[in-house]
């Protein structure tokens, strides 16, 4: 059974290329996902489970992908929770090609 991680971590290159990216075109959409990513602070120190409220991403190996749908913003952020972290891995845009895996291990590792 799944329980809340201890702590959230969020890439470097989630701020720096995925935001950024974001904020360059549409500052409220990447400040209201940068809201939602550190949302799960709070969250996860009331002890809710995120891996009950988030989509897996099945093929991802040795890591643990989750999706999360931000609104209506068209927007997603994959998370990979293992060992007492949760850690926000990407941001990107919905369609059709987004969830790499390959992306995200790269990013992992």
């Amino acid at each position: 059974m799944p329980r809340a991680p201890d702590k959230l971590r969020i890439l470097d290159i989630v701020i720096a290329e995925d935001l950024a990216s974001i904020q360059a075109h549409n500052p409220d959409h990447a400040e209201r996902i940068l809201n939602k990513i550190h949302d799960w602070e709070d969250k996860i120190q009331w002890g809710r489970v995120p891996q009950e409220h988030l989509t897996y991403l099945t093929g991802s190996g040795q890591y643990n992908f989750y999706r999360e749908r931000v609104g209506n913003s068209g927007y997603r952020v994959v998370y990979e929770i293992s060992d007492g972290t949760m850690t926000a891995v990407a941001v990107f845009p919905k369609d059709d090609n987004a969830y790499n895996l390959d992306d995200f291990r790269g990013r992992m590792s």
